[in-house]
């Protein structure tokens, strides 16, 4: 049925061989799906409840956010290497004021409530002025402030939610009601960008996208994509980002691809693996993905870094995943990948990870809707 659905699409989209090969691999993932005997749910993906299916064609990126970095890539590396002294520090505990932007959203409103419990001050920034905080402790909703910010609406409403706070954390994504994947995940993604470096107390950033946005010929790339091109334009938000902390020492980011993302109970810490390089992935709740974001702000080893998360029983390779996730394997005797990080806490987490090549783009090649 999925088959039979999305290949005249796609045949209406590309009139090349790429559309035969996208047709076999739906096909293939599709039979993953048929077999599958479980009946949990896995969403791959960051950010708000669900993938917006309106078709959009604006352009991807601004050409000064990304072009002419690809032949500065050596020169960038060098610069890299020689700020990783840097690296390895850790903030106080609940120091300073974190914005969460899509804090009504499935992983924004967790992110609230980490961020609060563990004694940050948090403005929840959601597009309709509101947010529920009964399932925060009592005595840690005082920290929670509510501002209304839409991330479609103009730079200036969205630079004055950021008003003296430090960090910010987008946790938005398209939805049927908030907007498209161009207008959330990659428009509004560089808006709140712009809108942190343009700030005076803005010195951290923390995106949550997706496992495999930089693998067009994954499955999961290829099955999340068909819902409005949520991948690509997840991808294109995460290359902008890159692209504008270009030569900023004194900002910083940090970009999250949590794997397939469940609505169980947290695991903690020790039951995390972070990777870098797009390769692997797996499962991990939502409360999880939360703390991980939150923690990051606290961590110098996280800066200007992009990383997947997902648990470290649920790791398979990119080619393997969708078929594990959809059957909710565990493997407890997996080992970890060369590029994989664990650890007992979240400095031991952290440690380790690299920095981005500066403004280097990490969009995968070939075919995308």
């Amino acid at each position: 049925r999925c088959v039979r659905l999305f290949y005249p699409l796609l045949v209406a989209r590309t009139r090349n061989t790429h559309a035969r090969r996208t047709y076999d691999i739906i096909a293939m993932f599709a039979s993953s799906f048929a077999s599958s005997s479980s009946s949990s749910v896995v969403v791959f993906g960051g950010g708000g409840g669900g993938a917006a299916t309106r078709r959009h064609s604006s352009s991807a990126l601004r050409k000064n956010d990304v072009g002419a970095l690809r032949g500065r890539q050596h020169q960038s590396r060098r610069r890299m290497s020689s700020s990783s002294s840097s690296r390895g520090t850790t903030r106080a505990s609940g120091e300073g004021t974190v914005v969460v932007i899509g804090a009504n959203g499935k992983t924004g409103k967790r992110c609230v409530k980490y961020a609060a419990e563990n004694g940050w001050d948090v403005i929840a920034a959601t597009r309709n002025g509101s947010f529920d905080d009964t399932d925060i402790k009592e005595e840690a909703r005082e920290r929670v402030s509510v501002k209304q910010c839409s991330v479609t609406s103009s730079a200036a409403e969205i630079q004055n939610v950021l008003t003296d706070a430090d960090s910010v954390i987008f946790a938005a994504s398209s939805s049927k009601d908030g907007g498209t994947p161009q207008e959330i995940d990659r428009d509004g993604c560089i808006k709140v960008a712009r809108a942190c470096l343009s700030s005076k107390s803005v010195k951290r950033y923390v995106v949550v996208t997706s496992g495999a946005v930089s693998k067009p010929y994954s499955k999961v790339y290829l099955f999340l994509n068909l819902f409005g091109g949520i991948m690509r334009a997840k991808i294109e938000g995460e290359d902008a980002v890159r692209a504008l902390y270009y030569e900023r020492p004194d900002d910083f980011y940090t970009i999250v691809r949590p794997g397939g993302l469940t609505e169980d109970p947290a695991r903690g810490v020790s039951a995390c693996e972070l990777n870098q390089g797009d390769d692997t992935s797996g499962r991990v709740s939502r409360e999880d993905v939360a703390a991980v974001c939150v923690e990051c702000l606290k961590r110098d080893d996280a800066k200007n870094a992009t990383f997947e998360l997902f648990y470290r029983d649920t790791g398979k390779p990119m080619t393997e995943v969708f078929a594990s996730n959809a059957n909710n394997e565990t493997d407890e005797e997996r080992q970890m990948g060369p590029r994989g990080q664990r650890g007992e806490t979240w400095d031991e987490l952290f440690s380790g990870l690299e920095a981005d090549a500066p403004g280097i783009p990490q969009k995968g090649e070939g075919f995308s809707l």
